[in-house]
């Protein structure tokens, strides 16, 4: 009967040729299929800020549905959700900042490539301490944004 190529993202069979794997892999159901698996796998901050950068559906907050559900264009998140998130986001932000910091200080000058190196002290100099509260000044980590 011949080879058949099984699609996972779409979790169906067809008859494996050039022609039929060429139409399905560019096909409207396999790309939709394919974007809500990667969609899984996406880091809260990425999430977040795609949410922030729609206007809420209002379809969504009126009757608590969307016929367009995952493929509507607008957000889908309470204000409450993108509170929750970004509360999220922030605290893994600090704890990231944290677990470097703690890294870095058992880690040897020597192991680290060159542009990654930590500027040696000077004499008199004290050590940077790293406060993990509000005092760090990554972009990505702000709360409330």
């Amino acid at each position: 009967m011949g080879k058949r190529y099984f699609c996972d993202y779409c979790d169906r069979s067809f008859q494996d040729n050039l022609h039929n794997r060429k139409k399905h892999l560019n096909g409207v159901q396999h790309l939709r299929a394919k974007k809500v698996w990667y969609d899984l796998f996406r880091d809260a901050a990425a999430i977040l800020q795609e949410e922030q950068s729609k206007k809420p559906c209002r379809k969504f907050l009126q009757t608590g549905q969307c016929d367009f559900g995952s493929n509507c264009r607008f957000s889908h998140m309470t204000e409450m959700d993108l509170e929750r998130l970004s509360a999220q986001v922030h605290a893994l932000c600090l704890r990231n900042h944290l677990c470097f910091s703690t890294r870095l200080a058992g880690l040897q000058y020597k192991t680290f490539p060159h542009p990654f190196r930590p500027r040696l002290l000077e004499a008199g100099q004290s050590q940077p301490t790293f406060s993990g509260g509000e005092g760090h000044k990554d972009q990505r980590c702000r709360k409330g944004s």
